[in-house]
């Protein structure tokens, strides 16, 4: 089948135009008609200062996401990316808090992000082993690891401390009329994941390992290589997420991102991309946290008790899903 015809099908290379008239445009629409709802519901809503507070809110949950992303349209599954994120923060604020250069600590931690991500493939694909499982395993191995590595203590800059003025500065500064630096990194990630996912090779082979391996493999699609190096983008932007977020708080505690996964594959199968693979799309992911993260900020607005926000997020999976099944079927 013609590489041109593959994309088409799967999302490889639909343009904007085309993205609109598909389940993208479904979200959309959720998107606004709870964006109206909440807007009449609150003033404080529409505010200037709530939505420069919300973009940056969902910023951290869209790096994770967009990397989750390659993982979920090749037909596997990372659940350790909450995990890596937890541990790449304490492994970043531990190495600047000891005096490491902060170029050199950002860069040991984006790496061991890349390798651990790496070798959630490289299991997978090697031991032929379900991802679902090779990524449980590896949840518990990094959490445990940062729990020791950190003696279940949390990791803080000393105030004052003047150590990590760069990743200070991506995470707490705002540019553009207050537009936080997290959400700018957000939109330059999920430009160079669009243009990676919908206009290369790598992302026809992304798409062709999803919608159909054994075919994938037959037509000279490097099905091993594909599966290791989108596991190792999920694995570096979760690093890199985390890190930020020691930059944003400038601590870390051994618990932080338990839990996150959940909402990381959330967004993307709300965005539209199939568990069984083979469809999906950068600004459907984007799509996905906007609505989490307008869901939430908007209950949290109206005074509604966390336990709705989640029962509500549950809902809104579950409709994406069934939806996402129904589209297929049609």
């Amino acid at each position: 089948m013609p590489q041109r015809t593959i994309r088409n099908r799967r999302g490889g290379g639909r343009t904007l135009r085309g993205l609109l008239v598909t389940r993208e445009a479904g979200v959309f629409a959720a998107l606004l008609a709870l964006c109206v709802v909440f807007a009449l519901a609150s003033p404080v809503f529409l505010t200037k200062m709530n939505i420069l507070n919300l973009l940056r809110q969902i910023s951290l949950l869209g790096v994770l996401s967009i990397g989750a992303t390659y993982v979920l349209i090749i037909s596997e599954v990372d659940l350790s990316v909450g995990s890596l994120y937890g541990f790449a923060g304490m492994v970043g604020g531990m190495l600047i808090v000891d005096g490491t250069p902060e170029i050199l600590a950002i860069l040991i931690t984006l790496a061991l992000g890349l390798a651990i991500g790496a070798l959630n493939g490289a299991i997978t694909v090697v031991g032929r082993i379900p991802s679902f499982i090779t990524t449980l395993g590896t949840l518990y191995l990094i959490r445990g690891a940062t729990l020791v590595m950190s003696n279940g203590m949390p990791v803080s800059l000393p105030h004052g401390h003047g150590g990590a003025p760069i990743i200070t500065y991506i995470a707490q500064k705002s540019l553009l009329g207050g537009l936080s630096n997290q959400v700018l990194l957000l939109i330059v990630i999920a430009a160079f994941g669009f243009y990676l996912l919908h206009r290369t090779t790598f992302g026809f082979h992304i798409f062709a390992v999803g919608g159909n391996d054994r075919a994938a493999r037959i037509i000279g699609v490097p099905v091993a290589r594909t599966k290791v190096v989108a596991f190792a983008i999920a694995g570096l932007l979760a690093a890199l997420a985390g890190i930020v977020n020691f930059g944003f708080l400038e601590n870390v505690q051994p618990v932080t991102g338990i839990g996150l996964e959940l909402d990381v594959i959330a967004a993307v199968i709300i965005g539209g991309t199939r568990l069984g693979g083979g469809e999906g799309s950068i600004p459907g992911t984007l799509l996905g946290v906007l609505l989490i993260g307008v869901v939430r900020d908007g209950l949290i607005l109206l005074g509604v008790t966390p336990f709705w926000q989640t029962t509500l997020i549950g809902a809104v999976v579950l409709a994406a899903a069934l939806i996402g099944g129904l589209t297929s079927k049609k």
